[in-house]
């Protein structure tokens, strides 16, 4: 018993080690393109970008917002986000959906109670119907 207790510990004590060593490395993305007069547009996230590449913000090269990989193709506060999907930033920049609201293509919109967005982006509920706690027609 006092061996599996030993083992146990070691396998845990293994376990958490490892998980802090997988969050505390930062993620690195890179992506690059070429802008319309042909010079190369590289970005970098992360410490380990190296001499290579240089880290650059949407602010001052905004196309960066618009490279495969990018969290979103609009510049908001020196980063890039969907205005059609952020809740931060729902159809411009610095608009915030209340708490109980999701952001729908530019609009916030409360899908407990939203016909028009029953339980989730545009999902209607049938004409005469209501929408209640995300469903059409709870009760």
């Amino acid at each position: 018993m006092k061996t599996f207790k030993i083992s146990y510990f070691v396998v845990v004590l293994i376990s958490v080690l490892a998980i802090a060593i997988t969050l505390s490395e930062p993620l690195r993305v890179e992506a690059s393109h070429r802008d319309r007069y042909g010079l190369a547009i590289t970005a970098t996230q992360g410490k380990k970008g190296g001499n290579r590449t240089s880290a650059m913000t949407c602010d001052k090269t905004p196309k960066v917002c618009r490279l495969k990989g990018s969290s979103g193709r609009d510049c908001c506060r020196k980063r890039c986000v969907d205005l059609r999907t952020n809740k931060l930033n729902c159809g411009r920049c610095g608009k915030s959906c209340q708490y109980s609201e999701i952001c729908c293509k530019g609009y916030c919109v409360n899908p407990m109670f939203d016909k028009r967005h029953c339980g989730g982006c545009f999902k209607k509920c049938n004409k005469g119907r209501s929408c209640a706690y995300g469903m059409c027609s709870y009760a």
